[in-house]
């Protein structure tokens, strides 16, 4: 099979079919973007590249769920929303079993304060860090949209809505973001 001008979905019914050598190249397609995604959405490049690699071991557990009339780039994008989303309970779940409620109290209004008079060097910093404060599903949709190329139709197959409604959803994370951006 040729892999550089066959497509995403033959390739993954390859993989499907246990032809596990196609999983390289889609791999060598989808790892720098998914990375970049997970890294956009969790801050933290060392979790990104373990979650990416969560990501393409779970394409070998699940293959058999991939359905070939489905677009793999929205199969996988909402296989590596899962797992970000299975990362996000388990932090959160060691979060609640680790807080000390003497710190926080001795703490707690320090932090919030610290990171709004924090000031970065540049704009792009200034936007990424704008970016982390927004609320998850915001910046998952604004990431999908304006870094990953996503349009509003794959969006909304994603987020399980239509394509005006994952519009209006990316317009008003857009505000949303510039009400952060500017205020900083």
């Amino acid at each position: 099979m040729t892999t550089t001008s066959t497509s995403d979905e033959a390739l993954m019914a390859a993989v499907r079919a246990d032809d596990l050598d196609q999983l390289v190249p889609l791999f060598e397609r989808y790892h720098g973007p998914l990375f970049n995604y997970l890294t956009r959405l969790t801050n933290d490049r060392e979790t990104s590249e373990d979650l990416t690699q969560t990501v393409f071991e779970r394409i070998l557990k699940y293959r058999s769920s991939y359905q070939p009339t489905q677009p793999f780039k929205a199969w996988v994008y909402q296989m590596a929303r899962n797992v970000h989303a299975d990362y996000w309970q388990r932090r959160e779940k060691l979060r609640a079993a680790d807080v000390d409620v003497e710190e926080v109290e001795r703490t707690g209004g320090l932090r919030g304060a610290a990171v709004s008079q924090m000031r970065v060097s540049t704009c792009a910093d200034d936007l990424h860090e704008a970016l982390a404060m927004l609320p998850a599903p915001q910046r998952e949709i604004l990431v999908l949209n304006r870094f990953q190329g996503f349009g509003y139709e794959e969006i909304g197959q994603l987020l399980g809505c239509t394509a005006e409604a994952a519009r209006v959803k990316a317009h008003r994370a857009l505000q949303a973001l510039r009400k952060i951006y500017f205020a900083t």
